[in-house]
């Protein structure tokens, strides 16, 4: 294939018995972003944890270019997780978060080096790369999530409200970095942002665990 297609196919999901999401269908490619749309509980974030494979299907499958979307054991990630409440080590510095999941992988120092200081230089935080995350604010907090995920170099970018906590200034340059086409990737944002909204290729819309493509 010439671009990367994710693709969704009667995904369901169950939480304590309860249907979250039913019957979903998507598909997404590389170089285009999608928006999740929805009211706080509709799913949004379910369903990018369940597309990241972090929560066991009740039905359907997920594919990454024809094939199953998470790899065999020991192959590197595919997906990068932005998370709506940060997800950092408390008592680690912006780099050292970053570079977790990095070391995780087992890349070597000097790539590690590197991968952080482009990431957090892309945020705006270069200067800040030697503070701990407990000294940072909401906004810079959230943004050194999103150089976690960016380090990783991801084929599939999930972000989960990534601009929520950010100034007008830092959500434009953040939108800017997620939804450049050029990086050709595969983007799917949840939110509640109008902003997102407009800024996305496609919109789709959540209501009763139910995915609508907006009219």
């Amino acid at each position: 294939m010439s671009a990367h297609e994710l693709r969704a196919e009667g995904l369901a999901v169950e939480v304590g018995g309860r249907s979250v999401l039913d019957g979903i269908d998507l598909l997404a490619t590389a170089g285009r972003s999608i928006a999740v749309m929805g009211p706080s509980g509709a799913g949004k974030t379910v369903l990018l944890h369940a597309l990241a494979g972090f929560i066991l299907l009740a039905r359907g499958r997920v594919t990454l270019d024809g094939a199953p979307a998470w790899g065999a054991p020991g192959e590197p990630p595919r997906f990068g997780l932005i998370l709506q409440h940060h997800g950092l080590a408390s008592g680690l510095t912006a780099e050292e978060n970053v570079a977790l999941p990095l070391q995780a992988r087992g890349l070597g120092r000097e790539e590690i080096a590197l991968r952080c200081e482009e990431a957090l230089h892309a945020v705006a935080l270069g200067g800040s790369s030697r503070r701990l995350v407990d000294e940072l604010s909401g906004g810079q907090r959230q943004r050194v999530g999103v150089a976690r995920a960016l380090a990783g170099r991801p084929e599939v970018m999930l972000a989960d409200e990534p601009t929520a906590e950010l100034d007008a200034v830092n959500r434009a340059a953040v939108l800017s970095l997620l939804l450049n086409p050029a990086a050709g990737r595969i983007v799917l944002v949840a939110a509640n942002d109008p902003e997102i909204e407009a800024a996305c290729d496609e919109v789709f819309r959540l209501s009763d665990g139910r995915m609508h493509a907006r009219m």
